[in-house]
């Protein structure tokens, strides 16, 4: 029989037209109005009615069929004859109704079949009255297959015959589509292809809104293409309608050339529709967008339980292993894989050849996902890295899906990828590589174990998150997991904004259990974090997130234990309150948040020595951002802007650094500038920088400091503060080098202070012509006050002319030229010395605690001077000019006062070992006789170290105390406000 496409008609069928004259001529005549009639005609009465063609499928040729009616009422059946005419564009059909019987007036099924037997196929329910046909309600297609099509006793199709009757039946019920009734599949075969053409028209399935049970049976589905402008919604059925059941099925496509919206079950699901136990085993490939593995494209709800992928799915936008789009709907998934029976994988590729691939999902648009028990498995070695498993060429590329946008509650839980997922662009996502939240994402226990690699926004589980506070990590009992599972080569790379867990994270999270993460990222220029390349506007916890120890973050430029690049945010670690100094805390007191490394290359190459910019031990670099109770472990190697913290710390607007440890293995900068235990480079016009403390060794070239290598300012800062600020790790570097600060320069007039801060490490300038200090190197600043400092470590100057001492190498601004003065320009106050000052080269200026003065002023006696000081350490090198119990030289107008030494000076004076220009201002200024030489110092013999006034116009109600038992300062005077002076390691 000749298929023809078919229209079904609707609810209510128009009757038109009279029957003309060949059913006879009786008295007898009734007519209803609406096109029906009875007439009266020997034994028989005549009852006509008319349909417009495509209702019933009758050939024109077609002379006679017969009906039956099945009441409403009563339930009783009867059966006729009917002439049929063809009128052109409907047909007309005549009743033979016997006179001695009569069709009561009631609803109707009416069935009509050839008189070979064969079903017509549609059953019409229809109103009968005077034995007319009064209208018709509803078109019902019959199913030509064996079977009921109830659950219990299922239509079944046993070959491709009886599917190709399936389908015919299908294009005819165009309203029902099948909804309600059951199909069930008895056997293996192929079903029709969907490019043949019946009456010249392209042939691709059609609608379906019942229940096909595969039987666990397998369908191969070929599909070549079609040069038709609207191939699309291609599959084993055009469109998957509300209610549609599809089970216990392997289809194994042959698919190609699909212009959009392709599958192999269906090109588009819509309304509410289950796949549940379905296997798609072959290929969809050379396709254009909206392709699925399972489905093209999909609204309102698409439900999918344990369903497998064994499949080749390629195309060019949105291509996903289990649907290409799902738009403006909610996508559940209870257990979708590419593992066999025995687990063991079975090779599988989503392809995107431009835009969005995934291993669920292409895209997921406006809506949201329940995604359960979800496994990838495809292992690769090294040399594999460029296989094209979930892949998409131009950008958004995820393990789950390439684009999201969700707007309704969602999860992820049990989701593993441990398959490479991978783009030659942008926004790769172990799991989701483009994600923007404007509701819940919960992700539990969810492992991504296998290569994730893109240019920009790469990470191991979201390549770009806008999140607004929507994302939930919560892993329960079980860790969310970045990690090796199966021995494969997993590794997160790209060129710019590259982390462990996102590429570039925007807004806050919420992370409710810890993380782990073992993965080597690699950014290779800019932005690689072992959490985050980028985060913005974002508080990350760093206690949510644990790293493993052996763990790589490299690149070029910007690359953190935690984030490469951390702007208007919150860095948190562990600490909460402040670091208590009542003694000094033990370096394993401290729990870290890094304790991996960060480079610019891998070990043997290039990884010790390190080439990179802005490298830190938990931020690379960090904008206008607190960083706030952190600590890190591991090794850091760079050449410029190197911090076991932080290397780049800018705060133009906003930010602090506050109770921040390094504990680091290692701080390597051997190359450049910039260096520092907790911060490289510091630029600042805001913010507050206090409790910090270094334990790590660190090494550096010029500018380095156990706390901060350099300090510079923003335009319009406000003063600035360092206060605790604790090294005790030893510090190495070239020219300027200090325990807590190398550097700082400024030649504005705010108040740059340091309090309250400590060295107990070896300070060592390797360097020629530098200025070392164990607290700061050189302060290059008009109003430089470091106040209440203590340093109880060596400091040794190098082979070249330095100016080296126990609290500074060289304070305050140069004016330039001879006899020039800055009023305001230096003050160390209240600072003391214990530890052992040198200089390798003898035209160094050396100093217990300062080795060079800065001009002064002749007008203030109280600030803006060398004041209320002590010194207990030798200083022992000999220079061609004198070295200083207190300083090593002063310049013009500079004043020094109250000042007391007891340590030996071997080659210079108790004090001031000499100065520049005949101009500058000392008094009260006291030393242990024999200490050293007495120029401008007045001596003081051991016995009369208790007697106050042995030392006339020092303040012993506020600033100076004496203990009687000898236990502060063996019985010499100390200051009152220098917390660090009796702490010891």
């Amino acid at each position: 029989m000749k298929k023809t496409n078919i229209h079904v008609i609707g609810l209510f069928m128009v009757l038109v037209a009279f029957w003309g004259t060949s059913c006879g001529d009786d008295e007898l005549y009734r007519s209803n109005g609406l096109g029906s009639s009875l007439k009266e005609s020997d034994n028989f009465k005549l009852s006509t009615f008319t349909l417009e063609k495509g209702v019933w499928d009758v050939p024109d040729t077609t002379g006679q069929i017969k009906i039956y009616l099945q009441s409403h009422t009563d339930n009783s059946t009867r059966e006729y004859d009917v002439d049929v005419q063809n009128n052109g564009s409907d047909f007309s059909f005549c009743i033979y109704i016997p006179k001695d019987e009569r069709i009561p007036d009631s609803d109707y099924d009416l069935t009509a079949f050839f008189m070979n037997g064969i079903r017509l196929g549609t059953k019409l329910k229809v109103t009968f009255r005077d034995e007319m046909l009064h209208g018709v309600l509803a078109s019902v297609v019959e199913y030509s297959l064996k079977g009921e099509g109830t659950s219990d006793d299922p239509y079944l199709i046993g070959s491709k015959e009886d599917f190709d009757t399936f389908e015919y039946d299908l294009s005819r019920d165009s309203i029902e589509h099948a909804a309600g009734r059951y199909f069930r599949q008895t056997t293996d075969f192929e079903v029709p292809p969907r490019s043949d053409v019946y009456e010249g028209r392209y042939y691709a399935g059609y609608l379906f809104a019942g229940s096909y049970d595969g039987s666990g049976h397998c369908v191969m589905l070929p599909y070549i293409g079609s040069q038709e402008d609207d191939d699309n919604s291609i599959g084993l059925f055009k469109v998957l309608c509300k209610g549609a059941e599809i089970k216990n099925l392997v289809v194994k496509p042959r698919m190609q050339g699909i212009k959009s919206k392709g599958g192999a079950l269906a090109g588009v699901s819509q309304d509410s529709v289950s796949i549940t136990n379905v296997t798609v085993d072959g290929s969809i490939t050379g396709c254009g967008d909206c392709i699925g593995g399972f489905i093209g494209y999909a609204t309102g709800s698409l439900i999918i339980k344990d369903c497998r992928l064994f499949a080749e799915i390629n195309g060019k936008n949105k291509i996903g292993g289990l649907v290409g789009c799902m738009e403006n709907g909610l996508l559940t998934v209870n257990g979708f894989s590419n593992l066999r029976e025995d687990y063991s994988p079975y090779l599988f590729t989503v392809n995107a050849q431009e835009w969005s691939a995934g291993g669920i999902a292409g895209a997921i648009v406006n809506g949201g996902c329940q995604l359960n028990d979800i496994t990838f498995q495809h292992s690769i070695s090294e040399e594999d890295i460029n296989l094209k498993v979930i892949y998409a060429g131009s950008g958004q590329a995820g393990g789950i899906a390439g684009d999201v946008k969700i707007s309704r509650p969602s999860s992820l839980r049990g989701v593993k990828i441990l398959a490479p997922v991978r783009s030659e662009q942008n926004e790769v996502g172990g799991l989701m590589g483009k994600v923007d939240l404007s509701a819940d994402l919960d992700v539990q226990v969810c492992t991504v174990g296998s290569l994730v690699k893109g240019k920009e926004s790469i990470g191991g589980f979201f390549g770009t998150l806008h999140s607004n506070n929507h994302l939930v990590l919560d892993g329960r009992d079980k860790a969310n997991r970045v990690v090796q599972v199966d021995n494969g080569y997993i590794a997160i790379e790209g060129i710019k904004y590259v982390g462990g867990m996102f590429g570039y994270l925007e807004g806050d999270i919420q992370a409710k259990s810890v993380s782990l993460i073992n993965a080597d990222v690699t950014a290779g220029e800019h932005f690689g974090g072992g959490v985050a390349g980028k985060q913005y506007k974002n508080t990350l916890e760093g206690a949510a997130f644990s790293l493993d120890a052996n763990m790589r973050v490299q690149g070029a430029d910007a690359i953190g234990g935690l984030v490469g690049f951390a702007e208007w945010s919150t860095i948190k670690g562990y600490l909460s309150d402040d670091i208590s100094f009542s003694s000094l805390p033990a370096a394993d007191g401290f729990r870290s948040n890094f304790a991996g490394t960060v480079s610019s290359g891998r070990k043997g190459n290039d990884g010790e020595g390190g080439d990179g910019t802005s490298m830190g031990g938990i931020v690379g670099y960090a904008l206008d951002t607190y960083l706030e109770g952190l600590c890190a472990t591991g090794k850091v190697f760079g050449r410029e802007k190197v911090g076991g913290i932080v290397g780049h710390l800018r705060n133009k607007t906003r930010g602090h650094v506050r109770n921040c440890v390094g504990n680091t293995a290692a701080v390597k900068n051997s190359q450049g500038v910039h260096t520092g235990g907790i911060i490289g480079r510091l630029s600042v016009a805001a913010g507050s920088y206090d409790h910090l403390v270094n334990y790590g060794n660190v090494e550096g070239g010029n500018l380095t400091g156990g706390i901060v290598g350099y300090i510079e300012f923003e335009s319009s800062p406000s003063d600035f503060k360092l206060d605790y600020a604790v090294n005790i790790g030893n510090i190495s570097g070239g020219q300027v080098v200090g325990g807590c600060v190398g550097f700082l320069v400024h030649d504005k007039s705010i108040q740059h202070t340091i309090s309250n801060s400590a060295n107990y490490g070896k300070i060592v300038n390797s360097g020629d012509n530098g200025n070392i200090g164990g607290i700061i190197g050189q302060g290059d600043a008009s109003r430089m006050a470091v106040m209440y400092c203590a340093n109880h470590g060596e400091i040794a100057g190098g082979n070249g002319a330095s100016k080296v001492g126990g609290i500074a190498g060289r304070l305050g601004k140069d004016p330039g030229g001879a006899g020039f003065t800055i009023g305001e320009n230096m003050e160390m106050g209240y600072c003391c010395n214990r530890g052992a000052i040198s200089s390798g080269n003898n035209d160094s200026h050396v100093g217990g605690l300062l080795g060079y003065q800065e001009e002064g002023n002749d007008y203030d006696d109280q600030h803006w001077m060398t004041h209320d000081c002590y010194n207990t350490g030798t200083v022992t090198s000999d220079q061609h000019d004198d070295n200083g119990g207190i300083i090593g030289c002063v310049d013009h107008y500079a004043e020094v006062v109250r000042c007391i030494n007891i340590g030996d000076v071997l080659h210079g004076n108790g004090v001031v070992g000499t100065h520049h220009g005949s101009i500058w201002h000392h008094h009260n200024l006291y030393y242990l006789k024999e200490s050293g030489d007495g120029w401008c110092a007045d001596s003081f013999t051991e016995n009369k170290k208790k007697e106050k006034n042995t030392f006339s116009g020092f303040n012993f109600d506020n600033d100076w105390a004496i203990d009687d038992n000898d236990t502060m300062n063996d019985g010499f005077p100390y200051l009152r406000k220098c917390p660090f002076q009796s702490i010891y390691k």
